[in-house]
């Protein structure tokens, strides 16, 4: 290789790497503020001069936020914390659990217009959530679960099912038939050669999915403001908003709030990231 190319290769790679660093502080830059914002007094956020560096730790909104004192007396965020957790776990149980039966169905069990089906499921994930709000509330009032955590379990199904349906679909058609075809020689029933065998194959995409629907559940706001009216039984992702009041609004509190409220999506990724590649890049593409 010539001096001249390798010079080349040398100012790409910088170059590269360069605008890779200026993208990742541009993504990340909320983050920070956010951060810095949480830990500076309330009335330095406000002023004209205040600094991009953090020169102050101040971790009085993060103590009030939690314990519910001071401006977040009103504020009842161990209880939106646990509501969001029930929530969260139980709509993502219920889905995986639908998920992974309807998708092993679709993946290896022949009938008509089965195709057809999967593709319908993948299009009523394609409804905006705004256009199924108000049809969806009609029904959680006629069921008489208004303003109780099952009605936000039951919309959290209707959303989060059909892409864990058509997630699971894909990933078990990137399993050998031939090893439950094995097992069912050697004595094993159907439930059986799932249950041993493909339950384990599965567990990358199954556990991807979970992740899918925990961070989807999570982080919505549509539903859990428009179901859900009493202060006891909001969730995390809209309760810390009552902090909001214009211009007497404890912005430090808010971030706190808002890095609390994050703090178990990011530890979800952290410890379930190794299974997400393999599980998403299986169960992502179309067969």
């Amino acid at each position: 290789m010539s001096l001249g190319m390798k010079k080349t290769r040398i100012i790409k790679s910088v170059v590269f790497y360069a605008v890779l660093i200026l993208v990742i502080c541009i993504l990340d830059f909320p983050i920070y503020w956010m951060l810095k914002c949480s830990l500076t007094d309330v009335d330095q956020i406000m002023t004209r001069d205040v600094s991009l560096a953090i020169t102050e730790v101040d971790t009085s909104a993060y103590r009030q936020v939690w314990s519910g004192t001071g401006f977040a007396s009103q504020l009842h965020f161990k209880q939106y914390m646990a509501n969001s957790f029930i929530v969260v776990l139980v709509s993502s149980g219920i889905s995986i659990v639908l998920a992974t039966l309807a998708g092993y169905s679709l993946a290896r069990f022949k009938y008509k217009r089965r195709e057809g089906i999967a593709q319908g499921i993948l299009y009523v994930y394609m409804f905006p959530q705004m256009l199924l709000t108000t049809p969806l509330l009609v029904l959680v009032i006629k069921l008489g679960l208004y303003n109780s955590l099952w009605s936000l379990i039951l919309v959290f199904c209707t959303f989060s099912l059909p892409y864990s349906i058509w997630m699971m679909r894909s990933y078990f058609q990137t399993l050998p038939k031939e090893l439950e075809e094995a097992a069912m020689v050697d004595g094993c029933t159907r439930i059986g050669a799932i249950r041993r065998i493909m339950m384990p194959l599965a567990l990358p995409g199954i556990v991807a999915t979970i992740t899918y629907t925990f961070v989807l559940g999570w982080s919505n706001v549509i539903y859990p403001l428009s179901f859900i009216t009493d202060e006891t039984k909001k969730l995390v992702s809209i309760g810390f908003l009552s902090l909001v009041s214009g211009d007497a609004t404890p912005w430090n509190g808010v971030m706190a709030a808002a890095i609390f409220s994050a703090l178990p999506v990011v530890l979800v990724f952290l410890f379930l990231q190794k299974y997400l590649v393999g599980g998403l890049a299986s169960g992502g593409v179309k067969s």
